[in-house]
């Protein structure tokens, strides 16, 4: 599962094993959102002639439930129509025309970025309903938090960014099972005799 990180697409090169890569939704969320915000500071206002008050938001609806199940013809669509209809925007709003700038580049950049990782966009509400993950929300809001927190030059136990980082090594050397290999290196002792770590040895007494 990827953010669409390009060093993370080359990664797959050198895996032992095939790989597929799935585009996270918690990141495509991300951007739907950003696009929300900026659409939701224009008004409602009739755009073409005859039409709905309510037409750019539905289309932004559309726009979403099409990439939600993976109707990409769809979405393309939705995107172009959503072109005109801020353009029009830019004509009957004058006043509004940053807002609506800003929407339009937000626009832009999120079908450049579903393009761009077209290979790992899937049909998320097929996989959601087969139990499959689609998001790693959860777990970077966890990390998030708990690194933000740690961090802090309040906290009592406030980590180093060098600590952080060497934490997560630790972690995949416990997961990848070469925790204890890697401290025989330094200890060569360690799971010769029945001691665990050298800072918890206490020595007997004759």
């Amino acid at each position: 599962m990827t953010d669409g990180a390009e060093s993370l697409l080359r990664l797959r090169a050198f895996l032992p094993v095939s790989t597929r890569f799935l585009l996270d939704y918690f990141h495509v969320s991300m951007k739907l959102r950003h696009l929300d915000q900026c659409i939701g500071t224009i008004p409602p206002t009739v755009l073409p002639p005859g039409g709905s008050v309510f037409e750019l938001y539905d289309r932004f609806n559309f726009l979403r439930g099409y990439l939600w199940s993976g109707r990409r013809a769809k979405f393309e669509q939705s995107v172009d129509r959503l072109f005109e209809l801020l353009d029009r925007a830019d004509e009957v709003l004058p006043d509004l025309h940053r807002s609506i700038h800003m929407a339009a580049g937000r626009l832009c950049d999120l079908p450049s970025y579903i393009r761009k990782n077209e290979s790992g966009v899937v049909n998320y509400s097929r996989w959601r309903q087969e139990g499959r993950r689609i998001s790693t929300s959860a777990v970077e809001g966890t990390v998030n938090r708990l690194i933000g927190r740690r961090l802090g030059k309040g906290q009592h136990m406030c980590w180093t960014k060098r600590c952080a980082h060497l934490l997560p090594q630790v972690r995949c050397a416990v997961l990848n099972g070469e925790l204890l290999e890697r401290l025989q290196r330094w200890f060569p002792d360690i799971g010769t005799r029945q001691i665990s770590v050298p800072w918890s040895w206490v020595p007997h007494h004759s």
